[in-house]
């Protein structure tokens, strides 16, 4: 809801092993640079797996058009909702060491602020439940960039603003950012630590995802892509 987390983009596949990835993989390059011209895409890096080895990964384009610095195979892009499943995998780690119980109330795990049931009862609003999209919260998003002077305020105060619960728990599917919001919130008050703190430490490192971070780490922002929008002009990167 946040934050954004930068990963190196993997696109999964099969294709026969027969030949050489030079020969294999040649008219998946002519699609792709042909569509990267017609989208007026500034730079992609893909990546196929096959079982448990890459077998072929390649980048196009300019990581920075102005600056001239072509993309390669570990350029960094934002992935934007792509984040919830690793934000789910840093919230496993914690129900595995018992220190989060799925079938209990977010509430539970939250400070002060609790979430507001303005249908349904708060209390069927399990860490489970906001995790699968059927706690009830609405889908709500906020974006903060680094050339505006707004900037994300507290969980606590989002939740006072933001957290009612629309729908009753367990009554329908309802994509929800603020929903994994809250789960970065319970994430760190658990852990002790900050959110992209536990990220780095507890699932990309050991993954050996060596170039991902929450928001912009310093130390790798010499590996991102430029952002841009569709008139190709920069847009700051998002906090």
């Amino acid at each position: 809801m946040r934050r954004s987390i930068l990963l190196v983009l993997v696109v999964g596949s099969f294709f026969p092993i027969l030949l050489p990835a030079q020969d294999r993989f040649e008219s998946i390059r002519s699609s792709i640079r042909a569509k990267m011209q017609d989208r007026n895409v500034p730079s992609i890096a893909v990546a196929v797996a096959q079982g448990n080895r890459i077998v072929w990964e390649q980048a196009f384009g300019w990581a920075d058009r102005e600056k001239r610095i072509p993309a390669d195979e570990n350029t960094m892009y934002s992935l934007a909702s792509i984040s919830k499943p690793l934000t789910a995998t840093a919230l496993m780690t914690l129900v595995g060491d018992g220190k989060v119980d799925l079938d209990k109330p977010i509430d539970d795990y939250l400070g002060a602020v609790k979430v507001h049931a303005r249908v349904g009862n708060a209390k069927d609003a399990t860490v489970r439940r906001v995790a699968n999209h059927t706690s009830g919260p609405p889908e709500y998003f906020q974006f903060f960039y680094e050339n505006e002077a707004w900037r994300a305020p507290s969980m606590d105060e989002t939740i006072m603003r933001y957290g009612n619960l629309v729908t009753a728990p367990g009554e329908r599917f309802q994509y929800s950012n603020l929903g994994y919001g809250l789960l970065d919130d319970v994430i760190a008050r658990i852990s002790g630590r900050s959110y992209a703190d536990y990220m780095r430490h507890e699932v990309f490192l050991k993954l050996g995802m060596t170039r991902s971070a929450v928001g912009i780490d310093p130390a790798l922002h010499a590996f991102e892509a430029t952002r841009y929008d569709g008139e190709d002009v920069i847009n700051p990167v998002q906090s």
